[in-house]
């Protein structure tokens, strides 16, 4: 492993911060940058520890300096950011610990992640053998008091291994399945913060996997226990809870060999820290909450789960609201669930029409990447005794073109036009404002969406044949 630290000496950024340090102070690059220094992997955020100076001050002095954005963090604990001018790059200022470094990386959480680098005299601190981690591909706590301190940490452990590809080493294992409970302590924000940088990782499903087998997945979702009761069937080589997660990875699988395009559109951030595979794979493990409450076994013996889709979305959303997901992440991730069935059901049609192509992307607009990857990974998932080889690879075929068809006409797609307000609503069937405008715009935009209606006047005779039931 190189460990010539020269980057850091020769860095401008580094050469200005030592310019504002006195003879009083020490500042040291930390954590998870010098891990990630050491696996040669790009970084957008740096973290320092300062010793003999306030970092919330230093910081407020070297955003001036650098042009940059301060970002006040929390001025009890002494803690600053600082957003550069690309407004993607970040550094992150705190004060060590007892105003010691030692003390301060004896109170980390992982042994990778409590190295640092002494800008001041360009020394390596290893108090923990995080080198050795590093080159185990081992995730090590550094004391169960630090697990317990900030029971986070827990579930840390299985985002840092989601994100390296690292396993969590046997006794810091032991360590979380023995303190998981504590989780509930740790603030819904924070936990939701770790969860999509979970989901971010290139690893989610083998440590979605692990959270299964540790139980530590019911702490975080427990919503999805139900699906435990949930066997194998005729359609499902796998019990529900490891078929909802086997999707998450034959997604990964899929997003790794995808064209270049579906790539970029994946990594688009559409809520700050969240990008559109996050909230994808999200959906992915959440896509069949709504089997257990709708399962029934027929007089032949096979599994139904009639309308599970639109159950599950609905039981998706007070999950989503508790774990503080913004209006449009649960936006998003509920039409997944919803429509996850749709693409291949256009596809079981007799006559596949151009019409209703069109009226499946223009009803799912963006996500209609998403969506049919979804609809891939669940197929490619569900390989019970019915479902022969030649079933699958023709459902998949069928996809793929759904896909490029999407992307060779999306960006010619028409955006339904508004054709008339709910005012109009109002006044042509003489209502008041309420449910039934909705239902009645919501109605209208299915005809536009299927077609059936093109123009102002075709709307308004729509509108004035409405029935209420």
């Amino acid at each position: 492993m190189n460990m010539n630290f020269n980057f850091f000496i020769n860095d401008e950024i580094n050469k200005s911060i030592l310019e504002e340090m006195d003879e009083n102070s020490k500042i040291w690059v930390v954590g998870g940058t010098i891990r990630d220094f050491l696996l040669k992997k790009d970084w957008l955020d740096t973290d320092y520890v300062l010793t003999g100076v306030k970092a919330f001050d230093f910081a407020k002095k070297m955003a001036e300096k650098l042009n940059g954005y301060f970002v006040p963090l929390d001025e009890h604990y002494d803690i600053a950011r600082i957003v550069l001018e690309d407004k993607k790059t970040t550094l992150d200022f705190a004060a060590a610990l007892n105003n010691d470094i030692l003390k301060d990386l004896e109170r980390r959480d992982f042994t990778i992640n409590a190295m640092a680098f002494s800008l001041n005299d360009n020394k390596f601190i290893d108090l923990f053998n995080g080198v050795d981690d590093l080159n185990n591909k081992k995730i090590t706590a550094i004391s169960e008091k630090n697990i317990i301190d900030d029971p986070l940490r827990i579930l840390r452990a299985y985002r840092c291994a989601a994100q390296t590809g690292f396993s969590i080493e046997e006794d810091t294992l032991l360590l979380i399945k023995k303190h998981q409970s504590l989780i509930h302590n740790v603030a819904i924000e924070r936990v939701k913060a770790e969860l999509i940088k979970l989901f971010e990782g290139a690893f989610s499903a083998e440590n979605l996997f692990l959270m299964k087998e540790t139980a530590f997945l019911f702490e975080i979702f427990p919503e999805m226990s139900p699906q435990l009761k949930v066997p194998p069937n005729l359609h499902h080589h796998l019990p529900l809870i490891e078929h909802s997660i086997e999707v998450v990875k034959q997604l990964e699988i899929m997003v790794k060999d995808s064209p270049d395009w579906v790539k970029e559109h994946l990594n688009e951030e559409i809520v700050y820290g969240s990008t559109r595979l996050s909230l994808l794979k999200i959906a992915a493990l959440l896509h069949d909450l709504g089997k257990p409450d709708t399962w029934t076994i027929d007089e032949e013996g096979r599994h139904r789960f009639i309308k599970h889709e639109e159950i599950g979305a609905g039981l998706a959303l007070p999950l989503l609201r508790r774990m503080t997901f913004s209006k449009v992440a649960i936006k998003v991730i509920e039409k997944l669930i919803k429509f996850h069935l749709y693409p291949s059901q256009i596809l079981k049609e007799e006559t596949i029409t151009e019409k209703s192509i069109l009226r499946f992307y223009r009803r799912i607009e963006k996500e209609v990447p998403e969506l049919i990857i979804i609809a891939m990974a669940d197929r490619l998932s569900a390989r019970g005794a019915e479902i022969t080889d030649d079933i699958v690879n023709k459902n998949i075929s069928g996809l793929q073109e759904l896909l490029e068809k999407y992307h060779n006409i999306s960006e010619n797609m028409i955006t339904i036009p508004k054709l008339i307000s709910g005012d109009d609503v109002m006044k042509l069937l003489n209502i008041n404002k309420g449910p039934k405008v909705g239902i009645v715009l919501k109605a209208l935009n299915e005809a536009q969406i299927s077609g059936d209606i093109n123009n102002y006047d075709q709307a308004i005779e729509f509108v004035k044949n409405i029935k209420f039931e």
